[in-house]
């Protein structure tokens, strides 16, 4: 039996910016963070975690009604992304051989970019598989083979991947995703644009 990779989907920001918790938004008649872990678990992840925070009303039994291996609470949440990455990895099995760190707040996100940077780690195996972009940006997802799990264990703040990336820089992989950049949503005009943008392709 292969080694696994498992998705961790990061759902425990506290929306600042957005003034209201972003995660339960609607979208696509679901919510955002319900659209996020559908198409995780859709893609060739072997399994799902979500990390979410308690304080957000609701987003505990949002998360649980899905399909995914363990809901995750990080009560550090107001530490920053890292705390909520580091929670993700101690709750992944022993058989993971890498993870794919995933935003709740990307809903545009699909199941081909997920599988894209799953299938550059297969062919190459290396460190760090990161997304690129047409615009030549580069963002989520990111895959993280187990040995940088211990350099993720060290971040803190909302460095997140990004310090162990740029650490690594020269183990990166980088998958092509042949797209414009997946934004976060962050504020209500991002969320006002993603709805618009909705409806102009219905």
């Amino acid at each position: 039996m292969r080694n696994e990779i498992w998705g961790i989907v990061l759902a425990a920001g506290i929306s600042r910016r957005m003034g209201t918790p972003k995660m339960l938004l609607p979208y696509r008649e679901k919510t955002l963070i319900r659209s996020v872990i559908e198409k995780s678990l859709n893609s060739v992840l072997d399994g799902v975690v979500v990390v979410i925070n308690p304080k957000v009303e609701g987003l505990y039994k949002e998360v649980s009604l899905t399909r995914v291996k363990q809901v995750i609470i990080n009560n550090d949440s107001h530490i920053g992304m890292s705390s909520s990455i580091k929670a993700g990895l101690h709750s992944l099995p022993k058989q993971v051989e890498a993870a794919v760190i995933l935003l709740g707040d990307q809903p545009e996100i699909n199941e081909k970019s997920i599988n894209k940077v799953v299938e550059a780690f297969l062919k190459h195996k290396p460190a760090v598989v990161q997304s690129v972009f047409l615009n030549n940006k580069k963002g989520h997802p990111v895959l993280f083979k187990r040995n940088m799990f211990p350099h993720l264990l060290e971040t803190d703040g909302d460095s997140g991947g990004k310090f162990v990336i740029q650490k690594f820089n020269k183990e990166v992989v980088y998958a092509e995703m042949n797209q414009m950049n997946i934004p976060d949503i962050d504020t209500f005009e991002d969320y006002q644009r993603l709805i618009k943008e909705e409806g102009v392709r219905k």
